[in-house]
């Protein structure tokens, strides 16, 4: 199946959320639930999400944990090594422990969440996460503001030094 792009604006208030299910059914229901909520990105599978996260800024990702040829767990391993910043959701319909513990130790997910999922606890879930990756870029903007007004200041002490 293709991959499908919903709701591409840049409201910086709504979360982006890439949505991965191998299972056509999931991904349709999950845009339907989320659509006015978030941005949606959906993707049946490893390549469509790696090309969705190399394009383009997402802050969540929920991906299936039994999808061909890659797991959930292994799909969030590589996105924490290589997108750290984005937020990271196992969704599953089986109780697989050492699924649950391949996510957390590898692919450090911030929630698990069992299907059928709760549409009022996966939005809340979501809208959290959204709020820690807004907090964290706001510190990576302080922080650069500091860092050049440090250096601006350092330039204008020597100025004043050599003069």
């Amino acid at each position: 199946m293709a991959t499908r792009v919903f709701n591409l604006g840049t409201d910086p208030d709504r979360p982006v959320v890439l949505f991965v299910d191998d299972d056509a059914g999931n991904r349709q229901a999950f845009h339907a639930t989320f659509r006015r909520s978030f941005e949606v990105l959906t993707a049946s599978g490893f390549e469509e999400a790696w090309q969705f996260l190399s394009n383009r800024p997402v802050d969540v990702i929920i991906t299936d944990q039994r999808m061909p040829g890659t797991t959930g767990s292994q799909l969030l391993s590589l996105v924490r090594e290589r997108f750290p910043q984005v937020r990271r959701m196992l969704v599953t319909a089986y109780s697989d422990i050492q699924a649950v513990i391949d996510a957390v130790n590898l692919g450090g997910v911030t929630n698990y969440i069992a299907k059928p999922w709760d549409p009022g606890r996966l939005e809340a879930l979501v809208m959290a996460a959204h709020a820690e990756v807004q907090a964290e870029r706001q510190r990576e903007q302080f922080t650069q503001q500091l860092v050049e007004a440090n250096r601006q200041l350092e330039f204008a002490l020597r100025q004043r030094l050599l003069s």
